[in-house]
């Protein structure tokens, strides 16, 4: 948590840029909790009990200036500047993660079962498995990303109803809470009291306080357990379809033929899905990260060609062991 944060609560929401605590972020501050009033030559004078020297040292301790960084584009991937630009949507980043999940469970899962029941030699094992499989995960996933949402938006209200009953029936351990969470940052003991005067002058300013910026807590969106449901979901349903579509394109025999058609289309697939989501994922130019998507590609390629040959060769240790099985 840093001291732009409280900025954001206290002054505008605008960030400074570098985080560090100056004049102009105290006197803003200050303004907001009605700590001083503006002074005759236009600048802003403390009204505390602060003597006239202490406010002049203090003022004089925090003329560092940082350069205004908030007119700097940040940084983004060529991906994601293109990606707005023809479509004109943003995907949060919870979105993306959540769409990450799907597809790349969708890709390993699927691709690894099929590749294992090739070993029994029939397509028609690999296709009603790989379905099943396909319509069974993409339901669970779906379910456990929208009850994992759910529990996060629970869990929110529960922290907000224990912070609300602190701030009520607890007065001074909240205070002690608005001290703790202030004091790293630079602000003394007359600022601390000051800010923490003017939040308990309203238990809802008090409680907005603690749930921002000691526990650090963000009220979920309240569609967010259908979005996260959906996503993961269909993520799964369109990464465990890419391994299953060979076997629906060859005859009954061929499981082999379509078994290395697979192999070849999930290889290519896994490392452009790994390549694609280290540049969505990147605060950076795609110049200075080509290489570190290279090798998210391969990182992604690596992880799926793993769990494919170990549930061949479970697969097939299990076919050699046991009776052979009818097709």
């Amino acid at each position: 948590m840093g001291v732009v944060l409280l900025k954001n609560l206290f002054a505008y929401g605008q960030p400074t840029g570098a985080g560090i605590i100056t004049k102009s972020t105290h006197a803003q501050l200050a303004r907001k909790t009605g700590c001083c009033e503006k002074g005759l030559n236009g600048s802003w004078v403390t009204t505390t009990s602060l003597s006239s020297a202490e406010s002049q040292a203090s003022n004089d301790r925090h003329t560092t200036t940082t350069p205004d960084l908030t007119n700097i584009p940040p940084k983004v991937s060529w991906f994601r500047r293109t990606w707005t630009a023809l479509t004109g949507f943003r995907p949060t980043p919870r979105m993306i993660s959540d769409a990450i999940i799907g597809l790349a469970d969708g890709m390993t899962v699927p691709f690894a079962l099929t590749a294992g029941l090739s070993s029994l030699g029939s397509t028609r094992i690999v296709q009603l498995g790989g379905v099943a499989e396909l319509v069974a995960g993409m339901i669970s996933m779906g379910v456990g990303g929208a009850l994992g949402a759910k529990a996060e938006s629970d869990g929110f209200k529960a922290k907000l109803a224990d912070t609300l009953k602190l701030v009520l029936e607890s007065s001074a351990e909240a205070i002690d809470l608005v001290h703790e969470t202030l004091k790293p940052h630079g602000f003394d003991l007359g600022q601390r009291n000051i800010i923490s005067d003017q939040l308990r002058q309203s238990s809802d300013k008090m409680v907005d306080f603690l749930i921002r910026f000691h526990y650090q807590e963000k009220e979920p969106d309240s569609s967010r357990p259908w979005s996260c449901g959906l996503t993961i979901g269909l993520g799964y349903a369109v990464g465990g379809l890419i391994p299953l579509i060979p076997y629906f394109c060859v005859g009954k025999h061929e499981v082999f033929l379509a078994l290395y058609i697979s192999i070849g289309v999930m290889c290519v697939t896994l490392f452009l899905f790994g390549y694609f989501k280290t540049v969505l994922l990147a605060e950076q130019d795609c110049d200075k990260g080509t290489w570190k998507a290279v090798k998210g590609g391969l990182w992604m390629m690596a992880l799926g060609g793993a769990s494919a040959a170990v549930a061949v060769g479970v697969v097939h240790g299990i076919q050699m062991a046991g009776p052979p099985v009818d097709h």
